[in-house]
Order: structure tokens, then sequence, then C-alpha cells
């Protein structure tokens, strides 16, 4: 019953028919397959038997021959040699020629081959028995014609057979494999004709499969299909197959019922058809209107995306001349002109044009004024002007060409008209539409005008507000409410070390991370600004911390709250680089203590010796030895104390000069020649190749100059040495180089060099005493010349300073000869007892009539009297009047106005006296000497003739202790 069932399903079934077919063909195909491929492999494998045996042979064949050659090879070379490593060579041969024989004589053997091993077996036991050993006596005993008769030609006949013999065992072998090779191809041939008459039994099988399979199923969908096609045109037919079970049947069924469907419903759906075309015609109304609709929306769009993307160009320009490039390339496109321009009417005019060349755009804004403006400002609406296309316009075209301009005013906020848009377009005029977009684009050019002018004066504003701190020498940093950095001026990135940005911001955590790498201690500043930030406290606060990089400063940051009313915004961050009055302070710390040395070993010295001549009777040498000294010291403490004040005049500009031509070379020489008689472990040289050029400059400060660049290159060479001086010319100027060859300067020193109370601390230097004002006077006094010092040193080796003055060509004033002793009269003003005993004593000595007075008032009594030749009047009296009111006074007085007066002062008031009408000034402390040679100036002079100026340094300008370069 199971058998039946599968046999009805197989005959319903077209996909079961196909598949047992397909599995009938392919297990068919598979069996055959095997079959041949066994039978081949069967072959194979019994030729690869036969043909491995054969290969054994072959090789063991060749081992027996080699080795039976082995044998004869080694006995002959015994024979001759009687070497014993022959002799063992040969049973090794013998071994391995045993060992060969019995594997060759376990394979299965031919009749031929065993006879071959029988007889090779022989022939060695007969060899191995009696030949060799007997060959061997003979050798030994050196019987070589009988060792030749033994192993003679019988011996090499049989070998020579045995060796023929196994050729031929091996010839045999190679026929017999190759017959076998012979036997497999012919039946692998075979195999390949029976495999191709199984695969056209194969073939034929599938044929008639085919066949059966068109016929069941090809034929009857044809037929079927040919009934559909009949049908669609309306001839209807039975249909054929109805009655199989199979899909077919299926198929045939299923389409006469759908062929009665389709009659069935064919009135159905006419009426349908025609209730869907009075739906279509309704349908196609409404799409009209809604085509109207979708073009008024497409053009109030197309209206939005001109107007948007004319925001857009304007939004992004905040600079006034690309804005203005950006509004007329926008509406030259958004109104599709072909040029145009934009011009605002304002004093400036600025304009940008766009398709127009200079030429016509100047053209237009000298002419502007004079068209079709005034009616646009009037009406502030568009306005369209037609004309005739220029030549330019029409180009190449032939024939009348129009073309319009339509001008636009573009309100301002005033209701005046801002700015004017003209947008030129050949062949097709602007509309009213266009118009009134243009009006609608101007409204919006306006509000960007609008705010780019808000915006210029708020950048002005801000560039202002920048401008002003950025004046201010201290550091500023406007910090907000949470400490960021907001806004900070030049001086605040020159203290940091950051390059300066237009649009600077740092956060709390950056600017702490900034600071550190900056300070030498950033502990207690990141605190200070922390707690700043964190307590928004109203009280003021500072600290003072030192940074180490870019370069080392002090500085002071001081904090202030900053409120908009009374809202607090942040804080204002101050940073004031005291670096210089931090170093001031300590070099003046340094300065009182060196001075307070220099002054009290000298002034030991003094009282001392003072001590010693008032209380002690002493010999008159010991006297003087005595007094010398005293006066040494005390011209060391003068020279001490003119450097500090020609230091503090030089800087407070009081300090006075006498310029004129000055014989620099000889200047040089005597200083060199002052300090010989001081320095006898030094050799001293002097060149002079200056032509006998001059300097204009004042000849006492020169000399200052000189004697402290010497008198240091002298006092640096504690060893000796040479020191030269070398006057030459050096282009339009006059050089004096001063070379030593004594401790040299560091380095590191030489930038410092010329600071005031700067001294190299050197364990080398401590010895050598100084302030370290002489370097800082030499440059001031240099830079007052017009001129300049230079310094080339090397540790150890030595050093030249090099002094530069412009050069003059003017001759050096005669001096004035003295007046005749005895003719002259002069009074002296001086509140110092002592000091106005010793100037009228020294006067007395030179021939001159002297009278001294305290006040100022009893010295014009005096001279109401009697008019004096000259008056010495100090400028700073104890009682009464001062000197300079007393040169007022007689200023005043016809008698007394033509009295030259010598002024003898400790302070510096050269500029006053000399404007007030004084012929001279002397700056004490002084030699006596000194005035006599001032007072025969001044009188030389004539107090009639024109004004000169006749000014003596203080005392101690010229010792030879004057300041050294502070190495």
């Amino acid at each position: 019953m199971g058998k039946s069932k599968r046999e009805r399903g197989f005959r319903r079934s077209i996909t079961w028919r196909l598949t047992g077919m397909m599995l009938l063909f392919v297990c068919l195909f598979f069996i055959g397959v095997g079959v041949m491929n066994g039978v081949e492999h069967n072959e194979l494998d019994r030729f690869q038997s036969q043909a491995d045996g054969l290969a054994r042979k072959q090789r063991l064949v060749s081992e027996i021959t080699r080795h039976m050659n082995g044998i004869f090879y080694r006995s002959r070379g015994y024979f001759v040699n009687l070497n014993e490593s022959e002799y063992n060579q040969i049973f090794t041969e013998k071994e391995d020629f045993e060992n060969a024989i019995g594997e060759f004589g376990k394979l299965r053997l031919k009749p031929d081959e065993e006879q071959w091993i029988r007889t090779i077996e022989a022939f060695f036991r007969t060899y191995f028995g009696s030949t060799l050993p007997e060959a061997l006596e003979l050798s030994r005993t050196k019987d070589y014609e009988a060792l030749r008769r033994l192993t003679g030609q019988g011996l090499d006949q049989s070998a020579n057979e045995l060796i023929q013999a196994a050729l031929k065992v091996q010839q045999n072998n190679q026929a017999e494999l190759d017959l076998a090779q012979a036997r497999l191809d012919e039946r692998l041939s075979g195999q390949g004709v029976r495999f191709l008459a199984y695969a056209l039994g194969l073939l034929l099988v599938s044929c008639v499969v085919l066949y059966k399979t068109a016929r069941d199923i090809s034929v009857p969908i044809a037929r079927l299909s040919a009934s559909a096609n009949r049908f669609a045109l309306g001839i209807p037919e039975p249909v054929e197959y109805t009655d199989r079970h199979d899909e077919i049947g299926g198929l045939a069924r299923s389409l006469e019922t759908m062929m009665h469907q389709i009659q069935s419903k064919g009135q159905e759906l006419i009426a349908q058809n025609e209730e869907l075309l009075a739906q279509q015609d309704e349908l196609q109304m409404q799409q009209e209107e809604l085509s109207g609709a979708l073009a008024k929306m497409e053009s109030s769009e197309r209206y939005l995306r001109k107007r948007n993307l004319l925001i857009l160009a304007l939004a992004v320009a905040m600079d006034r001349q690309e804005l203005l490039r950006s509004i007329i390339r926008s509406m030259v496109d958004l109104l599709q002109a072909e040029k145009g321009i934009v011009v605002l009417l304002d004093e400036a005019k600025d304009h940008a044009a766009y398709g127009l060349s200079d030429a016509s755009a100047r053209r237009f804004l000298d002419a502007c004024e004079d068209g079709l403006l005034a009616r646009v400002r009037e009406s502030k609406k568009p306005y369209t002007l037609r004309r005739q296309a220029t030549e330019g316009e029409q180009g190449y075209h032939s024939g009348e060409i129009r073309a319009s301009d339509l001008y636009i005013p573009v309100p301002g906020p005033n209701e005046e008209t801002a700015a004017l848009l003209v947008l030129s377009r050949t062949g097709r005029p602007f509309d009213s539409h266009e118009e009134e977009e243009a009006a609608a684009f101007a409204i919006q050019i306006s509000l960007s005008l609008e705010k780019l002018r808000l915006y210029e004066t708020a950048e002005d504003q801000r560039q202002l507000t920048q401008n002003m701190l950025d004046t201010i020498q201290e550091g500023i940093q406007l910090l907000d409410r949470e400490g960021t950095t907001i806004q900070v001026n030049s001086k605040w990135f020159e203290l940091m070390g950051i390059e300066p940005s237009p649009e600077f911001r740092l956060d709390l955590a950056s600017f702490r991370e900034a600071l550190k790498p900056l300070l030498k201690d950033p502990g207690p500043v990141v605190e200070f600004i922390d707690r700043l930030v964190r307590e928004q406290s109203d009280e003021e606060a500072s600290i003072v911390y030192e940074m180490s990089h870019p370069e080392r400063r002090f500085v002071h940051l001081y904090s202030e709250p900053l409120y908009r009313g009374s809202e607090r915004l942040g804080a204002l961050l101050v940073q004031r680089d005291i670096t210089k009055e931090h170093e001031s302070d300590r070099l003046k710390s340094e300065f009182v203590s060196t001075v307070s040395h220099e002054l009290r070993t000298p002034l030991a010295s003094v009282l001392g010796f003072a001590e010693l001549l008032l209380h002690k009777s002493l010999a008159p040498e010991r006297q003087k030895k005595y007094i010398q000294t005293i006066h040494q010291e005390a011209t060391r403490l003068t020279a001490l104390v003119n450097d500090f004040l020609d230091l503090q005049r030089m800087e407070s500009g009081k300090q006075a000069y006498d310029f004129r031509p000055v014989p620099v070379a000889e200047l040089a020489a005597g200083v060199l020649e002052l300090h010989q008689a001081n320095a006898p472990k030094h050799r001293f040289v002097f060149a002079d190749r200056s032509e006998g050029a001059k300097a204009r400059a004042d000849a006492d400060k020169i000399r200052q100059v000189l004697m402290n660049v010497i008198g240091n290159a002298i006092k640096y060479s504690p060893g000796g040495g040479t020191v030269t001086v070398s006057c030459y010319r050096d282009g339009d100027r006059l050089a004096v180089e001063v070379a030593d060859d004594g401790l040299g300067i560091p380095r590191e020193a030489l930038p410092k060099l010329f600071g005031k109370f700067y001294r190299v601390d050197n364990t080398d230097r401590r010895e050598i005493g100084g302030t370290g004002l002489g370097l800082a006077i030499v440059k001031e006094i240099m830079q007052i010349h017009g001129g300049d010092v230079r310094v080339e040193s090397e540790y150890g080796k030595g050093s030249a300073f090099t002094l530069l003055l412009p050069i003059d060509g003017g001759e050096r004033p005669r001096a004035p000869s003295p007046p005749e002793a005895g003719r002259s009269r002069v009074f002296v003003v001086e509140d110092d007892a002592s000091l106005s005993e010793l100037l009228t004593d020294e006067l007395a000595g030179s021939g001159y009539e002297a009278a001294s007075f305290v006040r100022g008032e009893d010295a014009l009594a005096a001279m109401e009297r009697e008019v004096p030749d000259a008056l010495v009047l100090d400028l700073i009296l104890g009682n009464g009047m001062g000197g300079l009111e007393v040169i007022e006074r007689m200023r005043r007085d016809e008698r007394l106005r033509s009295v030259p007066i010598l002024v003898s002062s400790a302070f510096e008031e050269k500029a006053r006296a000399m404007e007030l009408g004084a012929k001279g000034y002397l700056v004490k402390p002084y030699q006596p000497n000194r005035l006599t040679e001032a007072l025969a100036e001044v009188l030389g002079s004539g107090s009639g003739g024109s004004f000169r100026q006749v000014v003596h340094p203080p005392a101690g300008t010229h010792s030879p202790q004057a300041e050294e370069h502070p190495e």
C-alpha cells in the first residue's frame, strides 16, 4: 500500500519525477566513475609494487658491484703500499658486500639471479679463503713476481665475468620493468575507451529523459499559453489538460477558473473605469489650482532665498569696504544685473563697484549729486531709468539695444538716505516686481550698515581703551568672576613673555600653569590669585614676587575690584615691574657698606696722625711725613665724595660742562705721566697717531675719564705689566685706547660693567678697593659728549677700554695772562672761617689784596664804599642772604654790575649762577692754587668782554687714586 501511494505521488508531481530522474542519472554516473577508478587504482598499485621490487634489486646489484670493485681496489692498494688503512678497508668492504648479498638473497629471485648470487659467493669464498691470504703474504715478502702471477689475468677475468653478470642482471630487471610499464599503459588506454562508452550510454539516457520531460511538461505549457493569448485577444476556447493530476493539471484548472472570473467581472470593470475617468477630470482641475499656488509659493521661496543669500552675505562682513563689496555683488546677482555701484552718502563717499572700471566709478561719484540722487532721496523709492545702451554695453551687437539703470535708495536711521545703489542691465528692463524686491533688500542693507556703524563705534572705543591700556607701563590684566583673563595690555604680554594676540583669553587653570615656569616661587602668587577669585573681596591686596623667565624681574602685583553699578564684574590685576627699584635698593645697600668702609679707612688714618701731631713732639721729618699721609688720605676722601656727587649731579641734569676744542692726546700724555710716579712696577707706553686732532669736549671731564680708565688699568694689574695708551683717528671720531695685561674681566660681567655700584665679586679682586662708581661716571660723561666707551677683555689676560669722541677742528683758546701782582683787590665771601682764612692766605701769597666777609650783607656794604676788582662768592651762606641773592643785587647796581664774580661752592648751581652773571665756577673741595688760576682767567677775560665759562673741577679729580673700573 505504501508503494502504491509513492507511485501515485510520483505520477501526480512533476517535481518528484524530475528529481527521481536526476537522482538516477547522478547515481549511474558515480557508480560508473567509482568502478573505473577502482580498476585503475588496482592496476597502478600492482605496477608500483613490481617497480619498487625491481628498483630495490637494481640498487642492491649496484651496491654488490661497487663493493666488489672496492675489495679489488683496496687489495691492490695494499699490495703496492702495504698501508694498514687500505688493509682495514678491504674487510670493511667485505662486510658491506656480505650485507648486500644477504639482503639481495631475501628478495624473490629468478633462476639466473640465484645462479649469479651463488657464483659470486663461491668466488669470494675462494678469494678470501686462499687467494687473498697468499697475496698478502707475497706482498709482505715483496715477492711481486709471484704476486703478479697470482693476481694476474685469471683473477681479473673472473672478476670481470662477475661484473658482466651483474650488468646482465640489471639489464634483465630493466627489461622486466619496461614490460610492466607497457602492460600498464595498455590497460590504462583501454580504461579510457571503456569510460567513453559509459559516457555515451549516460548521454543516451539523458536524451530519453529530456524527451519525456518535453513531452510531459513543455508541450502542455505551450498549449495553455496559446489558450491564454487567444483569450486575451477575445477568442475564448476550452482549456485542455484539466483532467491531469499534476502541476500542469492544476495550472489548467486555475486558468479556466480565471477566464470565467474575468468574463464575469468585465461589466463591473467598465463601470468602474467610467467612474475613474470622471475622478480624473476633477483631479486635473485641482492640479491646475495647485500649480498656480505652487508658482506663487516658488516665487515667494525665490524671494526668501534671495533675501537669505543677501542676509548671509552681509552678516559675515565686519569691514566697511568688504561689506560694500558684498552688497553690490549680492544685489547684482539677486536682480540679475550686469554691473552696479553702491555709494555711502557721507563725506568720505566710500563705495564699491562691480563690473565697472575705476574711471567709470570716479565719473559716477563726481556727477552723482547732479543726477537722479535728488529724486530718489525725495521719493525714497527705487527708480528705473530706461535709456539707449552705450557702445560698450552694445558690444558687437547691431541694431538698437535698450538698457535700464535701477536707482535704489538705502534708508538711514533718521529717515535720511544713507546710501545709493545703482544697478544696470541691457536688453530686459527692470519691472515693478523687481523694484519692490529692491526696496525690500534696501531695508536689509540699511540694517547691515547700521550694524556696521555700531560695530565700528564699539571697535573704535575698544581700540581706544586698549591703546590707553597699552600706554600704561604696568601690566594690566582683567579677570572676570570665574578668574578668566578677558583683557590684557601689551606690557602684560611683555612681562609674561607671551606673543601678543588680539583675541586673548585665558582661563584660571591655564593661567596658573602659565605662571609656574615663569616664577621662581609660584606658590604664593597662585594662592594670592585663587584667594582673590574665591573670596571676591573688595579690599585692596598686593604681593611682590620674583620672575625667573624670560628674564629675571621683580614684580609688584596688586588688585582692585571692578564694578558696574552694584554688580561685581571681576578684578583688575596690576603688575608693576620694580626690578630697577629692587636692584637700586640692593646696590645702594652695597654702596653704603662699601662707602662706609672706604671712608672709615682714610678717616682713621687722618684722625690717628692728626692726634699724634697734636699731642706729641715729633721730629720735623716725621711731622712732614705724617702731614703728607694726612694730605693723601684727605685727597682720597675727596675723590670718593666727588665721585658720588658727580654721579648725583649727572643724574639730576645739574652737571655743568665747558665745551671747547681739546687736544685729547696731550691730556692723555699728562695723565699717564702723572700715574708713572706712583706705579713703579708698571711699564707705560704712549702712542700718538691722532695727527693733532682735537675733540669738542670739557677738558676737565675728559681728564677725569682718563684718570679713571688709566687708574683702573694700573690697579687691576697688581703684578705689574704694560699699560698702553694709544690715540688715533677712527673715522670722524678721536679714539683713546687704554690696554693692560692685568686680571681681565669675566665675559658674564661685561654687560653690567658700567652700572652704578657694580663690582665683580672675585677672590683676586676683594683686596682692591673701590665703590663701583668710576665706570658709571665714565659712561655718563662720554654719552654727554656724544661719544662712547667700549671694552674688550679676556679673563686672566687683560682688558682694553676705548674712548670715542667727536673730532672738532677749532683751535684751543689761549689762556689769559695773570694780572700783575698788587693791582687787584679781591673780596672773599665765605661763612667757613677756616676755608676763608685758607683762601685769603692763598690770594695774598699770589700777590692779590684780599678781604674776607662771612655775610653777604657785609660784603655788599663794603662794596658800597669800595668796588673790588673781583668777588669770590659761596652760594650757601650761614646767616642772612644767600650767594645768588648777592649776585642779583650786584647786577641791579650800575657800579657793581661789571665786577667779575667767581663762585666757590659745594653745590652744583652753575647754570643758575652763570645765568645771573657769574664768570667762573669752582666746586668744593679744590686745591687752593686752583682759586688763583681761576681768578687769573676771570680777570684776564675782562669785565666788559664777551662771556666765557671758567669752570674748574673739584679737588681730587686729578688724583691718581681716581675711581677704577669695577673688575
